[in-house]
């Protein structure tokens, strides 16, 4: 057994619990006081350049035992109000579960249930490969209570401690503490490369994200893969062998429909082998070919690398910007 904490780096983000919203509201007015709560809250994060992350499935919530989220909000009498609110939970978002890293096979549970798809596994799910996500919760509610702790089962059992948040006043301080947000392509760069270690960046990797608006949550998923494949790097024993935390991370993020890292296909390597192809930082006037990629959705963004020759040496990150092989 482990206990996994957030370690308070830069990549935090913040998740609303929609399973916070569990049918305890006796009215719409009620409801309307916790909503209320809850849209100062997204305002805190917003004015320290952050964002609070919605499900497209929390407005599918029971407020009560009559009435859904969406439901309840179509009541609300102030047209000012229910705009405000249908907007950011049905349409402008952002929604985390654009882009789940976790998937319906992971086994997460808390308080004796299964949160797998939710908004409290996925931050769990996150901090296990070093992201920092927290909770937003709605009060009155039976989630008023800080860590959250998820149990997640693979190959061995983790607890997950993931902070969570249902009062202004302790939200405003945690991110007044918290290291700012990044800002700039520029300081993704500088940042990446000081935290990996274990990764080589070829020294026009991030000119291919110039001209392209900064894109907060692009940056933040660019660090989470970057920090697999740190990790990944770095799970080999005395015999040059992958650790079982390394094949775990491997099973977990380079297989299946939900994996973040992927080879091109064979038609792809035809296509595009020259634009595939990158100067060996190692051997001037050497070149090497990395179809391998790790992948960010929206925008549609691509971190292009090569394997090393022997497990435990330094990967080679040569591209990061938009897909190079699309049509």
């Amino acid at each position: 057994m482990r206990t996994i904490s957030p370690d308070g780096v830069n990549d935090m983000e913040l998740l609303l619990n929609d399973l916070s919203v569990h049918g305890q509201f006796s009215d719409v007015v009620s409801f309307r006081e916790s909503l209320a709560t809850i849209m100062t809250m997204r305002g805190i994060a917003r004015s320290f350049g952050r964002e609070l992350y919605a499900h497209h499935n929390v407005v599918n919530r029971r407020i009560g035992p009559e009435l859904s989220v969406f439901e309840a909000l179509q009541a609300l009498p102030r047209r000012d109000e229910k705009r405000a609110f249908l907007q950011w939970l049905t349409r402008q978002g952002p929604f985390w579960d654009d882009e789940i890293h976790h998937g319906p096979d992971d086994y997460l549970e808390c308080k004796d249930e299964i949160v797998t798809e939710t908004a409290p596994g996925e931050a769990a799910y996150c901090a296990i490969f070093g992201a920092d996500r927290r909770l937003v919760s709605f009060a009155p509610s039976s989630w008023e209570y800080s860590p959250v702790v998820v149990r997640m089962s693979t190959d061995t059992m983790t607890d997950i401690e993931v902070p969570n948040y249902w009062q202004p006043p302790d939200l405003e301080f945690v991110l007044q503490q918290a290291q700012p947000p990044l800002a700039s392509w520029a300081e993704l760069e500088r940042m990446s490369k000081i935290r990996f270690q274990r990764l080589t960046f070829s020294n026009d990797c991030y000119r291919h994200l110039d001209g392209h608006p900064f894109a907060p949550g692009a940056a933040e998923r660019i660090i989470s893969r970057l920090e697999v494949l740190n990790r990944l790097m770095g799970e080999v024993d005395d015999g040059g062998n992958r650790t079982p935390e390394g094949h775990r991370l491997y099973q977990s993020h380079f297989a299946g429909d939900r994996a973040w890292f992927s080879d091109s296909s064979d038609t792809e390597k035809n296509d595009f082998r020259q634009q595939l192809t990158f100067p060996n930082p190692e051997e001037p006037g050497q070149y090497l070919f990395c179809p391998w990629h790790g992948k960010i959705n929206t925008p549609p963004f691509r971190i292009h690398f090569a394997w090393p020759e022997r497990l435990g040496a330094p990967l080679f990150v040569a591209y990061i910007g938009l897909k190079i092989t699309r049509r």
